[in-house]
């Protein structure tokens, strides 16, 4: 009696009972009666008594006792008055689907932990399968943008594919990513903002993102919001131009110099208030060695400590003084980065305003490379989109 009542209420299926169960060499089979004379329509939900053909379904189920397990039912293919011609409307599978909706949230919830050939081993499946029925669930799970109403967005790029082919990344900065479009053109980021609404669109204050024009043109015309320009993707320029001075140093310099400079790449771009006591020293040797390397690792320093500066005032102050260092030192490599700075000036002083960054998306962007290497690459761009909102939102 107490298997009995574990097995009915395992199998609570409405207008159905338990007949019986049968052991098929590796599979068990569930066998169903049918309680009712009547069939539901799935498009008016009207009972239809007189079915016009009668139907065994065998649909997989959920491992039961470890093994594969399947439904044995008898199903009424109905004619209605609202049109409608086909199987009847069952409660716990799709109509014509080989599954019920159990068994398919118990593969996606397989897919979200492994990949897709260790989820398709687990149930017994084929990974095509396996994929079919998580991509199903994903999308039904990430459909539209109705319940996301962010305030702070960052974008962002990601490559997917050689060749130049991106992804564009949105994300609440308070919560996670909310939408993933393919490419990184203006009309990209109009498409998501479509799909949000004006409505919401107009509830954006803040948008945080790298200096990218098509996405700036993209929130200037579809939002109100201030643009922020990440201080990480500046802080990567400024890196960049110190590299081409270490590189034209290490070009120039004798034996002895190229032997201290060997290898000291990153220590050289790293923030020295990070650096502990063994390694500052090596810095030091290293600087004191090179006059010009040594004024431009100060001009580094110097322009990241201000982004460190919590009082806007403070900070452009700073930035002045900075400016007149830059132009001092005749370094056309921090001419140019100063160049890009004062075009895009509005983006940076709304950083020290705002203190948000695109710090998180480097983070996502690691999840994402571990999604395409688990899956050793993705050729369905769409269940791409859809496991990055799965993993990231």
């Amino acid at each position: 009696m107490e298997v009995k009542f574990a097995l009915s209420d395992l199998f609570n299926f409405k207008g159905f009972s338990i007949k019986g169960i049968l052991k098929d060499f590796d599979r068990m089979i569930v066998n169903f009666k049918r309680r009712n004379k009547t069939g539901i329509c799935p498009v008016c939900n009207k009972k239809r008594r007189k079915p016009l053909e009668k139907k065994v379904r065998i649909i997989r189920e959920s491992h039961l006792v470890g093994q594969k397990c399947y439904i044995r039912v008898q199903a009424f293919r109905i004619k209605c008055s609202c049109g409608y011609v086909g199987m009847e409307k069952l409660t716990f599978a799709q109509i014509e689907k080989r599954y019920t909706d159990r068994f398919a949230k118990y593969v996606y919830s397989l897919c979200e932990k492994m990949s897709l050939t260790d989820a398709a081993k687990a149930a017994q499946i084929n990974w095509r399968t396996a994929k079919k029925l998580d991509k199903l669930i994903l999308k039904e799970k990430f459909k539209d943008l109705k319940d996301v109403n962010p305030t702070r967005i960052g974008v962002d790029e990601i490559a997917h594919e050689k060749g130049h082919k991106y992804l564009t990344i949105v994300r609440d900065v308070d919560k996670g990513v909310i939408w993933v479009g393919e490419g990184r053109k203006k009309e990209v980021l109009d498409k998501f903002f479509q799909e949000l609404g004006k409505e919401k669109c107009m509830r954006i204050t803040v948008a945080v993102i790298d200096m990218w024009d098509p996405y700036i043109k993209s929130i200037k015309e579809n939002t109100n919001a201030e643009i922020v320009f990440d201080k990480f993707h500046i802080a990567k320029k400024i890196n960049e131009a110190v590299d081409k001075i270490r590189k034209e140093e290490f070009a120039k310099a004798d034996k002895r110099e190229r032997i201290m400079m060997k290898h000291k790449r990153f220590l050289i771009l790293a923030r020295q208030k990070r650096l502990d006591d063994g390694k500052r020293e090596e810095l030091n040797e290293l600087l004191k060695l090179n006059k010009s390397l040594s004024e431009a690792y100060l001009l580094k320093e110097q322009i990241l400590d201000i982004f460190d500066e919590k009082d806007i005032e403070i900070a452009i102050k700073r930035f002045k003084s900075w400016k007149k260092n830059v132009h001092k030192s005749n370094f056309s490599e921090f001419e140019q980065v100063l160049k890009t700075m004062e075009t895009y000036w509005y983006g940076i002083e709304n950083y020290f305003k705002h203190h948000v960054t695109n710090g998180a998306s480097e983070g996502y962007n690691n999840k994402i490379g571990l999604i395409k290497r688990r899956a050793f690459g993705f050729r369905d761009i769409e269940y791409l989109k859809l496991k990055i909102l799965q993993i990231c939102s």
